[in-house]
């Protein structure tokens, strides 16, 4: 082989019908016509519906800070381990909700909003660990922009594994690279 292979630092979780790659946040064509890092931890949230199909947008990009990414492990592994405290609760940093059957503890990062030609636009990201009806417990990732909202179901182990990735990412996106020029 003659061709240059490169490494990217990148994971992909899939569902039945959805999917979040988590990243590093990079800039497109610099300059030099590089990726260059910029800092942040990017997700990309998708559905795995062709384009068109629902009338619905199947893909929602989320760059974070990597506090908030930091953060949302830390909330990933308080629901795994099942230590979220009343302190939590009260401070609004968990909510618990029921319905039909189910009942979760969800938590999500403080939205992020920006202005579009088409007005206000809020963007948030979140993690829950829920139990069904038959008491099975699971876990999620999940995104909501508008009246968009993609979940993507995860297994224990691929939720503990998410928490480890963005810890990962939030401490390596602290290193920037600026290219010389």
């Amino acid at each position: 082989m003659t061709g240059k292979s490169e490494r990217s630092v990148r994971h992909i979780f899939y569902a039945a019908h959805s999917g979040v790659e988590l990243q590093p946040g990079v800039k497109q064509g610099n300059s030099h016509g590089h990726e260059e890092s910029e800092g942040r931890v990017q997700f990309r949230f998708f559905l795995l519906t062709p384009p068109g199909a629902t009338g619905k947008t199947t893909q929602i990009r989320f760059m974070s800070e990597p506090p908030e990414a930091y953060d949302l492990a830390w909330a990933m592994d308080l629901l795994l381990n099942s230590t979220v405290s009343p302190q939590e609760y009260e401070a609004g940093h968990f909510k618990v909700k029921s319905s039909g059957g189910k009942s979760s503890v969800a938590y999500r990062l403080p939205p992020h909003v920006y202005e579009s030609p088409g007005g206000k636009v809020q963007t948030e990201v979140g993690v829950e660990s829920y139990w069904n009806a038959t008491g099975d417990r699971k876990f999620a990732i999940f995104v909501s922009r508008g009246n968009d909202f993609i979940n993507v179901p995860i297994t224990r182990a691929g939720f503990r594994f998410a928490a480890a990735f963005l810890r990962h990412l939030a401490l390596a996106q602290c290193w920037v690279e600026r290219s010389e020029g």
